[in-house]
């Protein structure tokens, strides 16, 4: 078994109809659209000497467009699905340096905070007092 295997869980009904509704955007968005405006490209520049071609073979014209230009860029695939490498100890140590000080800044942050709105609370108070003195008077 696949150690670190990613898992899609499907509940119930609800969840297939929501799975199936998602690859159905899929395929529209990335195959039947594209093929599509390619049938349409193809009809509006054809003219009268070349036959009208339907939206499967539109989407087939799609399909050869895009694995030539795969084949013919040789770049890798842009998207792709790996489990990412474990960090070395370096690495780890470095990590976890990190973290502390974060965590630290972000306790003296909250400790500044705290002070700020306890000396702002009281000034308001002492301003408060002020004017309750010169009232009685």
């Amino acid at each position: 078994m696949r150690r670190n295997a990613k898992i899609i869980q499907i509940n119930g009904f609800r969840g297939l109809l929501t799975a199936l509704f998602i690859i159905t955007c899929l395929a529209a968005g990335f195959i039947a659209f594209p093929g599509f405006v390619a049938m349409n490209i193809w009809n509006y520049f054809a003219g009268s000497n070349v036959p009208q071609i339907n939206l499967y073979q539109g989407i087939l014209l799609w399909a050869i467009i895009f694995l030539t230009y795969f084949i013919a860029t040789k770049q890798r695939v842009a998207v792709s699905f790996a489990t990412p490498k474990e960090l070395n100890e370096e690495e780890l140590k470095t990590l976890m340096e990190r973290v502390k000080m974060q965590s630290q800044a972000r306790m003296i942050n909250k400790m500044i905070l705290k002070n700020l709105e306890e000396n702002e609370k009281i000034s308001q108070d002492a301003s408060d007092h002020e004017i309750n003195k010169e009232t009685k008077l």
